[in-house]
């Protein structure tokens, strides 16, 4: 074999294994999480609070929450605030159609945001209640946080330009 298909073969080899090293760590590191949304799903649908689950996702500040939206069997939307284990804090839970919607805390987040990037709105809990975290980048690149309660969609923090 001459010697550019051996440096042709080793590069390929090396880049190869790079990727798969690669996709192996992001899994690995990916693992907890998703487990953690999965034993939250389950909770939620093996005790009956809801017979739906629409969206899991974990709400971290003060306390970790994981926040579990669906649908109960009597069709109503609900989300559940299922504590993390290491927490002192009870399950809690709104009715969705008490407070303001995902798209109408976007919007209020995002009223004076010129050429803003939305990365994220989650439902989550704080000392004060159910809250809207709404995260975006601006137009200078810069990280906001805005969060809104839940009920009547006021402004309760905000923390900009990270």
């Amino acid at each position: 074999m001459s010697l550019k298909k051996w440096i042709l073969f080793i590069v390929v080899f090396a880049l190869s294994l790079t990727i798969i090293i690669s996709l192996l760590i992001y899994f690995q590191a990916k693992s907890p999480y998703s487990d953690a949304n999965d034993t939250a799903e389950s909770y939620a649908l093996e005790n009956n609070l809801l017979a739906q689950v629409d969206k899991t996702y974990v709400y971290n500040n003060t306390s970790t929450f994981h926040t579990v939206i669906g649908t109960t069997a009597k069709g109503e939307q609900k989300a559940y605030f299922l504590p993390d284990k290491q927490s002192d804090e009870k399950i809690m839970e709104v009715s969705i159609d008490e407070g303001i919607s995902e798209q109408q805390a976007v919007d209020l987040a995002m009223k004076d945001v010129k050429d803003g990037k939305l990365l994220h709105a989650k439902l989550g809990v704080e000392k004060i209640g159910p809250v809207w975290e709404i995260t975006y980048v601006n137009a200078d690149d810069n990280l906001n946080y805005v969060y809104l309660l839940f009920d009547n969609g006021e402004w309760w923090k905000r923390i900009s330009n990270l």
